[in-house]
């Protein structure tokens, strides 16, 4: 049997001042239940930051609560940034294994109510403590570090890379979603702020705040055409990249998608909508390497051609990716099954012709635990 995402929600992802994250959480949950026209079985809610951000836990309980909903499995589901991939892995699972009707997936952060300090420390708490965060090091500096040795190693500039930067923003324009809905110019990203060398400020994903739910289920009740995960995986690796025999190596990843690929009985190249961890620019460019959407050390040129733009065989991000609809951590992974799921049912921003099979890859640290989807419009 075949899940079926049948309803869909999401808040805008911007500096939410006004909500905390219990109503994050209610808003995005409400419109995918009454999208999905049922009441959920279970609730399992996608968080990482909310004891550090918020002072609260039992969040399952309370939003559960909220939804007046009752005499229901609830809890909640801690990943570091794939949460929410994770949680959407779990729920298939469980889906598929119990006596189950339908599951609703929370995920949300709340992360702007935290100082630039409380930030930092915050998005560094999936590293190793011992090995890492006691040293002062942050995600951006390791991402940074990332990024020399993949530059190093193919003779690419962080100017080359930062095209990853620009369409990222481009596809953006029009997703009312996204944090950012404006394009930059190549120049202007080189041109930003340096965050950690060789990364500039318009490389990274921002921080802002959000939530996005997803109704699982094995019958769809909605109005719109049905959308079924193919399949469902995740494999991890060592916590901290450094660690690994080959630093540039992504091996999570590089299991996930084989176990994908076996699972949906979909080829590589059948997939044409992609939604990928782009956190900066180098990480996105060896995610693409890695799957085989292009060589090693080619994305960035493959970028520049246009092989993954709106419009070409493989669309890449099409709201905009981390980088530009943002990064609310726990909510990430669902964010990018929501546009994948939209995309497929032509409902989405953009209007993309003969899509029909889209892969969600989400992951925490650098490859440390990854979850890869790939969803399909059903036959």
């Amino acid at each position: 049997m075949q899940t079926k995402i049948s309803g869909t929600g999401l808040t805008k992802i911007t500096d939410h001042w006004s909500k905390s994250i219990v109503d994050l959480a209610i808003d995005s949950a409400r419109q995918a239940i009454s999208e999905s026209n049922t009441s959920p079985d279970m609730i399992i809610f996608a968080n990482t930051l909310s004891s550090y951000s918020s002072s609260q836990e039992n969040l399952s309980t309370i939003i559960s609560e909220e939804l007046g909903l009752s005499d229901i499995t609830t809890f909640k589901l801690e990943s570091s940034s794939c949460s929410g991939a994770m949680a959407v892995n779990i729920g298939h699972k469980l889906l598929n294994s119990d006596n189950l009707e339908s599951v609703l997936i929370i995920g949300a952060e709340k992360m702007t109510d935290l100082s630039p300090a409380e930030t930092i420390k915050a998005t560094a708490l999936g590293e190793s403590y011992e090995y890492t965060q006691f040293f002062g090091i942050t995600m951006n500096s390791l991402y940074a570090l990332f990024s020399r040795l993949y530059m190093e190693k193919y003779n690419v500039t962080s100017e080359e890379l930062s095209q990853f930067s620009v369409l990222s923003h481009k596809h953006s324009v029009t997703c009312k979603h996204a944090q950012f809905n404006r394009e930059f110019s190549l120049d202007s990203i080189n041109k930003s702020a340096t965050i950690s060398s060789p990364l500039r400020m318009l490389n990274c994903s921002p921080i802002g705040d959000g939530s996005a739910s997803l109704v699982l289920s094995k019958t769809n009740n909605s109005n719109f055409d049905d959308v079924n995960i193919l399949s469902s995986t995740s494999s991890n690796s060592s916590t901290s990249f450094f660690s690994r025999e080959d630093l540039l190596k992504f091996y999570s990843t590089t299991r996930c998608l084989n176990k994908s690929l076996a699972e949906s009985k979909i080829k590589l190249e059948d997939i044409d909508l992609l939604e990928i961890h782009d956190v900066v620019p180098a990480i996105t460019a060896n995610i693409l390497e890695t799957m085989g959407f292009s060589k090693p050390g080619n994305a960035s040129s493959d970028v520049l051609s246009g092989s993954y733009d709106l419009n070409s065989k493989v669309t890449l991000s099409s709201s905009g990716g981390l980088k530009a609809r943002g990064n609310p951590l726990s909510a990430t992974g669902i964010y990018q099954i929501i546009e994948v799921t939209r995309q497929l049912q032509n409902r989405s921003h953009t209007d993309l012709e003969n899509k029909n099979i889209g892969l969600c890859h989400n992951m925490s640290g650098i490859d440390s635990n990854t979850v890869v989807h790939i969803l399909g419009v059903a036959n």
